[in-house]
Parts: structure tokens; C-alpha cells; sequence
């Protein structure tokens, strides 16, 4: 009884949130999302984040996205996000022209609706989003919501990260969403 009942949860959490779409169905796209992590306490990028950053410049620097939006506020320390992603983005050669910042972001799906809020702004088309492949789900979730071509792109996951915490991270994730859809957050 325990298998069933778990059968079907499992079988409408698959419903419910697809796998995310990483097939690319153009050359290049108008910008990246770069979705916010934890900023370290001295204000620079966790490992997480430069990851993130580092796979949102590389898509720059091939010419597959035109522009850069940093998403996220302070939200576990007292500096804002985008502003440690934007440093960090041109320490590595992009000009500061080519990157925008959007500070409100407070969670995923802040950092999609603020995003793609900027994004009509600027007459932006579409999107590549970029964020960690444990958070490919939940992001690729919220921005199917907002109805504009866009693509997922992973970060590599920091060296430093053992196997067996990037399983948590996605498990965490993933049932965090579910019971979020139980709440009433979907």
C-alpha cells in the first residue's frame, strides 16, 4: 500500500512539474537569467553562484545571449545578490553595459517574475535561464508560467560539492516544490 501510495505522488509530481526543457531551439537567444544563490558573508558569489555566473558569461562570450539579468536581493546576508553577480561577471570580461541587475528577488519564483518583468522592458524576446541543475526543475516550472520562448542552461556543479550533497539538493528541491503545490503555491 506504502508503494502505491508513493507510486502516485511520485507519477503527479512528474505531472505537475515536467522535465525541464534544455533542447535549444534557436542560435542565441536575447539574454540569460541568471537565477541568485547565497552571496558569502564578505560579499562575494558562493561557489554555487560563480558557477552560475561563470556558465551565464561563457554563453555570453559564444555569442548566445546578447545580455546578462542578475536576479536576487540581500536575502541571507546583508548584500544583494545581483550586485555580487554583476562584480563577478565582469572580473571575467563582460562589460558592464551587457548586464542588467534586478534586486527584488527573494526566492525562484521572484527571480523569474522580476526577470521577465525587465525583460518586456528592454523588448526582450526570449531567454536562456541559468541556474544549477538541482534547480532546473522549479526554475524551468515558474518560467513556463511567464508563456515566452526561453531554454534551460546548467552551471557545473562547484568542485567542491561531494555527490551525495547534490542528491540532497535535488531531493530537497524537488519535494519542497511538491508540498509548495499542496499549499497551495503552484
Amino acid at each position: 500500500m506504502a508503494a502505491g501510495f508513493l507510486a502516485a505522488h511520485l507519477f503527479l509530481f512528474c505531472v505537475m512539474f515536467r522535465a525541464p526543457k534544455k533542447r535549444w531551439e534557436q542560435d542565441s537567444y536575447d539574454c540569460a537569467i541568471v537565477c541568485g544563490c547565497r552571496v558569502k558573508e564578505d560579499g562575494t558569489p558562493s561557489d554555487t553562484l560563480k558557477a552560475r555566473v561563470d556558465k551565464a558569461v561563457e554563453l555570453w562570450k559564444e555569442k548566445k545571449v546578447k545580455y546578462l539579468i542578475m536576479s536576487g536581493a540581500a536575502v541571507h546576508s546583508e548584500f544583494v545578490e545581483a550586485e555580487a553577480m554583476k562584480r563577478y561577471a565582469m572580473e571575467l570580461g563582460v562589460p558592464g553595459e551587457y548586464i542588467l541587475e534586478e534586486k527584488q528577488a527573494v526566492s525562484t519564483y521572484h527571480n523569474l517574475q522580476y526577470s521577465c518583468q525587465m525583460m518586456r522592458n528592454c523588448n526582450f524576446r526570449d531567454c536562456v535561464v541559468v541556474t544549477s541543475g538541482w534547480h532546473l526543475r522549479k526554475a524551468d516550472h515558474y518560467t513556463r508560467q511567464k508563456g515566452m520562448p526561453y531554454v534551460m542552461a546548467a552551471a557545473e556543479n562547484p568542485g567542491k560539492q561531494k555527490a551525495l550533497e547534490i542528491l540532497w539538493l535535488y531531493v530537497r528541491t524537488n519535494v519542497h516544490m511538491y508540498l509548495n503545490m499542496w499549499r497551495g503555491y503552484y
